[in-house]
C-alpha cells in the first residue's frame, strides 16, 4: 500500500485542485459544474479530487522535469546523498524531505497552477492590465522565489548531513591522533 503523507498531499493536491478549477476554465461544461458547489453530489467530487490528484501530479512531473532541472539544480548544486545513504541516516533523509524539499515542490506546483489560472482569466476575457492578472503574476513570481529559496534551505541540509565529510566523520582519527 502506498502511504500518503502530508507533504505529498501539501505539494500535488492543492495545487492540482487550483489547476483543475483554472482549467475548467477552458470546458466550458466543467467551468458550469465547478461554479455550481451546490450541485456537486459525492461521485463528482470524488472524481474532481482524482482529476485534482492527477492534475497536481501533472505539475509535479513538470516541476521535476523543466523547474528543477533547468533552474534549481544550475544554480544551486545538492550533494550526491543518495550515496552517503545508510540505514542509520535513512529517516533523516525522509525528514529533509518532507520538511524542506515538499515545499519546494509546493511551491513551485502552486506557481504553475496560478499560471494557468492567469491564462484561463485572459481567456475567459479578463483584460491583460486588470488589477488581479497582475497580483496573480506577482503571486506566482512570489512562489517560484520562496521555490528556490527553499531549495538552497534543503541543500544547505543535505551538504551539512550527507556530505562525503559528514558521512565518514566517524572514521576519522581523533584530533592529535595521526596514525
Amino acid at each position: 500500500m502506498v502511504s500518503l503523507k502530508w507533504g505529498d498531499a501539501l505539494s500535488t493536491l492543492l495545487p492540482g485542485a487550483l489547476a483543475l478549477f483554472a482549467l475548467a476554465g477552458f470546458f466550458p461544461a466543467l467551468d458550469a459544474r465547478i461554479h455550481n458547489v451546490e450541485q456537486i453530489g459525492t461521485t463528482l467530487g470524488i472524481i474532481l479530487l482524482m482529476g485534482a490528484a492527477l492534475t497536481g501530479g501533472v505539475l509535479e512531473a513538470f516541476t521535476r522535469v523543466v523547474w528543477e532541472r533547468y533552474w534549481l539544480i544550475p544554480h544551486c548544486k545538492p550533494v550526491d546523498a543518495l550515496k552517503n545513504l545508510r540505514a542509520d541516516n535513512l529517516d533523516l533523509y525522509e525528514r529533509g524531505v518532507q520538511s524542506s524539499y515538499k515545499y519546494v515542490t509546493f511551491y513551485a506546483n502552486f506557481a504553475w497552477a496560478t499560471v494557468i489560472l492567469i491564462l484561463s482569466r485572459l481567456h475567459k476575457g479578463d483584460k491583460p492590465c486588470s488589477a488581479i492578472l497582475w497580483l496573480l503574476v506577482i503571486v506566482a513570481m512570489v512562489l517560484l522565489r520562496g521555490s528556490h529559496v527553499q531549495w538552497t534551505y534543503f541543500v544547505n541540509y543535505l551538504n551539512k548531513v550527507f556530505s562525503e565529510r559528514s558521512a565518514h566523520a566517524e572514521e576519522r582519527p581523533a584530533t592529535g591522533n595521526t596514525s
